[in-house]
């Protein structure tokens, strides 16, 4: 199987606060017919050659690919061409890619970790694009129609801006060729400056959406991160695997004693019995980033659940165990190993490596980056970024317990554990 990938270096970032969305549904419309093909006959052709199609918006990067076997490869790159290039944005069809948005929005509240990492991103970053919703605000859909996807097109969609890649066994010249042909039409250069390219200023803060008719509460702690061009942006991979994932059944359910775990931040989780859920994530971009965890349990955890998001990166700044420090390193080896063995996974990670660096880092170039990073390096990563660091909380849901505080004092005092035994407040 191959594996073919449009990567577009836009997103919501270039869209303007009254026309958030913009970008999302755009990427709908790619699909819903062009000038040489209606959306029947554009869905038949996909269908004929049994072809996966997907696609995805984020913050900084667009991307449209198809999944297809070796003889359909010449297909494939004509119909991406067309679609990228020449999608026509009917009007009526717009209103009803706008009524499938609509109803995402709707179901967000079911999605609680990508609405937790959506409200996270707005806390971190309210004064900029990047705070604002990748599939937009709900408020702003009905002021998107075809003038402004075709602006947006316009100002995005351009060959020094688009990286096409193929994975698998594809003839190179001959890929390069279809490609060049496909996307003739397209100019090379934008006709307007590119939105929002300031920088993001990362702020500290309190975010507390409570619905006490939840069952349960959502936490996510943030801190500034590294953006992917800086020299530290290796370490934090690294730390995101060294907390890694937990689920309660998985890593406590089972154990007399959770101190068992070689995972400190599964110990300390398996501390709290209802707590069940927690998964860190390191969230770079090309001017900032985050990395945090987000933690998912019973209201009557959700104190001790915004302390287990700062006790961690707290304490590996006075003292890191060499042992957390390897199963990290294997545990991201491992996913190297895996993920990047799949064709559509290899395709997304290398357009985005090319958008970000102009360069495709191998995932040898990644292990050999983290292969020397011991203990006493983590140690000083983690007194440079978190010791004494001013994360944001972001808590959703049944969170009483929080939303009474009010003060960010209260929060921040639990990133000094060397300094007071008062950090201890949010866990008692």
């Amino acid at each position: 199987m191959y594996s073919i990938g449009v990567h577009i270096g836009s997103g919501s970032r270039q869209e303007s606060l009254g026309t958030t969305g913009a970008a999302y549904l755009l990427g709908k419309m790619l699909t819903r017919g062009t000038s040489a093909h209606s959306k029947a006959s554009f869905a038949e052709e996909v269908e004929s050659m049994g072809v996966r199609l997907g696609g995805s918006t984020e913050r900084e990067r667009s991307n449209i690919h198809m999944h297809c076997f070796k003889n359909d490869v010449s297909r494939v790159v004509s119909l991406l061409g067309d679609a990228v290039c020449n999608a026509t944005l009917d009007s009526a069809e717009i209103e009803l890619a706008k009524r499938e948005v609509a109803d995402e929005h709707e179901k967000n509240h079911t999605d609680y970790e990508k609405t937790l990492i959506e409200q996270a991103h707005y806390n971190a970053y309210r004064e900029h694009m990047m705070g604002q919703p990748s599939k937009g605000d709900p408020d702003q859909l009905q002021n998107l129609n075809a003038d402004v996807l075709a602006s947006y097109r316009g100002a995005n969609f351009f060959g020094d801006n688009i990286v096409i890649v193929a994975t698998g066994g594809v003839d190179h010249d001959s890929l390069v060729d279809q490609v060049n042909q496909a996307f003739s039409s397209m100019g090379q250069t934008a006709s307007t400056d590119k939105a929002n390219t300031d920088q993001s200023v990362y702020v500290p803060a309190l975010l507390m959406i409570r619905d006490d008719e939840m069952v349960n509460a959502n936490v996510g702690v943030f801190y500034d991160a590294p953006s992917v061009k800086h020299e530290d942006y290796y370490s934090f991979m690294l730390l995101k695997h060294m907390l890694g994932s937990y689920q309660i059944d998985k890593h406590a359910g089972h154990l007399n004693d959770t101190h068992k775990q070689y995972n400190s931040m599964h110990a300390l989780l398996g501390e709290l019995p209802d707590v069940t859920i927690h998964n860190a994530h390191y969230l770079p971009y090309s001017d900032c980033g985050l990395w945090g965890q987000y933690i998912f349990g019973n209201e009557v955890f959700v104190r001790q659940m915004n302390y287990c998001g700062v006790c961690m990166p707290t304490i590996y700044s006075h003292y890191v165990n060499d042992v957390e420090v390897i199963r990290g390193r294997n545990a991201l080896y491992n996913m190297l190993m895996e993920k990047y063995n799949n064709q559509e996974v290899l395709n997304h990670y290398i357009g985005k490596s090319m958008l970000n660096l102009g360069r495709y880092v191998t995932r040898s170039e990644i292990a050999s980056r983290v292969s020397p990073m011991d203990a006493v390096h983590i140690k000083g990563i983690a007194n440079q970024w978190f010791y004494d660091a001013e994360p944001s909380f972001t808590n959703w849901g049944a969170i009483e317990n929080t939303s009474s505080v009010g003060s960010y004092k209260y929060f921040k005092i639990n990133t000094m554990s060397t300094v007071t035994n008062t950090h201890h407040s949010l866990f008692t």
